[in-house]
C-alpha cells in the first residue's frame, strides 16, 4: 500500500511539473506577437511589506515617451532614447550607449494591485510601485445556504 501511495504522489509531482511546463509555452507563444525591441534597460525587483517595487535604469529617456502597461502578473515598459545629432560629426570611433526605442517585458511575482500602480520617472530611474494585497487563497470562506421552498 505504501509503495502504491509513494507511486501516485510521484505521478502527482511529475503532472505539477508538466503544467508548469505546458504554461511557461503558452506564455513563450504569446510573446511572440510582441517582441522586445531595441536595449533591455535593467532592472531591480524589491519587496516590502506593503508593496512591490521595480526599479529600471533609463538614463537618457524623455519621460514623456515612456509607456508602461500591465497585462496579468507581465509589464511592459516601452520607450524612446533619442538620438541626438552633433554638428560637424565625420564618424564614431566606438557607440555602446543605446538609442532609439526599446520594450523591456517583466514578470510581477505575488498578490498585487496593479489598478493601483504608481509610476515616476527621477533622475533617469523608473519606479514602478504595486500595493500588495492580502493572499486569501486556502482561507475558509463560508457560503450561505438558500433555502427554496
Amino acid at each position: 500500500m505504501r509503495r502504491i501511495l509513494s507511486s501516485f504522489v510521484e505521478l502527482m509531482h511529475l503532472q505539477s511539473e508538466m503544467n508548469k511546463l505546458f504554461e511557461a509555452l503558452q506564455e513563450i507563444h504569446q510573446d511572440q506577437g510582441q517582441p522586445e525591441v531595441g536595449s533591455a534597460p535593467p532592472y531591480d525587483i524589491l519587496e516590502t511589506p506593503e508593496a512591490l517595487l521595480v526599479m529600471m535604469d533609463l538614463p537618457g529617456v524623455d519621460p514623456a515617451t515612456l509607456k508602461v502597461t500591465v497585462t496579468g502578473q507581465t509589464v511592459t515598459v516601452r520607450g524612446d532614447r533619442r538620438r541626438r545629432s552633433r554638428e560637424g560629426l565625420k564618424a564614431y570611433h566606438l557607440m555602446e550607449r543605446d538609442q532609439g526605442a526599446f520594450s523591456r517585458r517583466l514578470r510581477i511575482e505575488g498578490s498585487v494591485n496593479t489598478h493601483c500602480a504608481e509610476a515616476s520617472c527621477r533622475a533617469g530611474v523608473l519606479s514602478l510601485t504595486f500595493p500588495r494585497v492580502p493572499d486569501r487563497r486556502g482561507n475558509a470562506v463560508e457560503v450561505p445556504v438558500k433555502v427554496q421552498e
